[in-house]
């Protein structure tokens, strides 16, 4: 590394802690404020509401590190700028891209740092402080509830039509994995009912796989009438090795920006080979979780360009138009978002294309520096 280039990174290096430090304050404060009266009223302790920020903050690092890197290099450049010190590089020999590499490796280190996150942290981040908040919560419904109504959801209904099943649970505890008012109709591959269980209650083992109903009947039907032809009363009822499990049931109740990307993962293999559309959003959000991570090389083609380019008595100018531009991508961003979760741009599509087109034109504006 020459002294350009330790000089240029370490001027970066010291904005984008400041911004990083202060973006990631910030958005600490505005979660405080928006979950730290819930966590209070649930009674958590100090080590639990520790514990808990603990795990949010690396689900921060993804939104925040894109923007504490845009405003750093802006900051810096715009400063390099302002002095006369980009000018003074270049009556020295220096190119742009020696000027500029040392920004380059910061974003290629960046863009995998981000990979990572998403891909290996994250994920684990949000089922942990996901699981200290529906402990908290179960803790405190237990003290201020029945035990029998603590946890629970209503009107889960859930539809497997790749092994044609349809389920239906008039009440469901999403902690101990206990049904009330329990139906499963199972269908043939012309969809009509040819079997049914009921059942008063049904309990989920995660370790062993198995659903469990209880006190309930097993229905039969004919084909060709529909009318009943066996119903059998049980006590205890086994179903097992089934696709259905409670945290899938669970999850596709949920948005898919709430999912983490093994979660997401998970609802696609359920649902793959499958033309289903309830698949879409989720399929949309994963693949723009990966194509996210190019984010930061895409920040220095548009930040660099502009900012070593920008009027001699306003070096403004350039950093007012670079951020226009990255503002405008996120905007054709979350246009492309929207044209892939209503169906009219394929997932894979709708999340590469804007960062694919903003790279190249990204180059383009590179390419044309002199």
């Amino acid at each position: 590394m020459t002294l350009i280039d330790r000089y240029i990174f370490l001027e970066w290096l010291r904005a984008f802690a400041l911004a990083l430090g202060a973006t990631l304050g910030l958005l600490v404060i505005f979660d405080m404020y928006d979950n730290l009266g819930d966590l209070l009223d649930f009674r958590a302790e100090t080590g639990e509401i520790v514990r808990y920020y603990f795990f949010v903050l690396p689900t921060l690092l993804p939104h925040i590190l894109p923007v504490a890197f845009l405003v750093s290099l802006l900051f810096s450049l715009s400063n390099l700028h302002g002095n006369n010190e980009i000018v003074a590089f270049r009556s020295c020999g220096a190119s742009f891209w020696q000027i500029s590499r040392s920004l380059w490796i910061a974003g290629l280190i960046l863009s995998g740092l981000l990979l990572y996150l998403n891909a290996k942290i994250v994920p684990w981040a949000v089922e942990s402080s996901r699981q200290i908040w529906d402990d908290l919560e179960y803790n405190y419904e237990l003290e201020t509830q029945q035990v029998r109504d603590a946890g629970l959801i209503f009107n889960v209904a859930f539809e497997n039509p790749r092994d044609g099943r349809i389920w239906f649970m008039n009440r469901f505890n999403k902690n101990t994995y206990h049904g009330y008012g329990v139906t499963v109709s199972m269908l043939n591959q012309w969809n009509q009912e040819y079997r049914r269980i009921q059942a008063r209650e049904c309990l989920y083992n995660q370790a062993d796989q198995i659903w469990t109903f209880l006190q309930g009947r097993e229905l039969g039907f004919a084909i060709e009438t529909g009318d009943l032809e066996s119903s059998k009363p049980f006590k205890t009822f086994e179903l097992n090795n089934l696709v259905e499990t409670p945290p899938l049931l669970l999850n596709l109740e949920k948005r898919a920006k709430h999912l983490s990307l093994f979660e997401l993962q998970t609802i696609l293999d359920y649902y793959e080979g499958e033309d289903n559309p309830k698949a879409i959003p989720f399929e949309v959000r994963y693949h723009s979780i990966l194509a996210g991570t190019v984010i930061c090389f895409i920040i220095v083609g548009l930040a660099f360009p502009y900012s070593v380019k920008g009027v001699r008595v306003n070096a403004m100018v350039g950093v007012s138009k670079s951020t226009g531009l990255f503002f405008a991508y996120f905007m054709v961003i979350k246009l492309a978002i929207m044209f892939g979760e209503q169906g009219h741009l394929p997932p894979v599509y709708a999340a590469w294309i804007p960062n694919i087109s903003m790279a190249l034109f990204a180059i383009y504006l590179y390419s044309r520096l002199k």
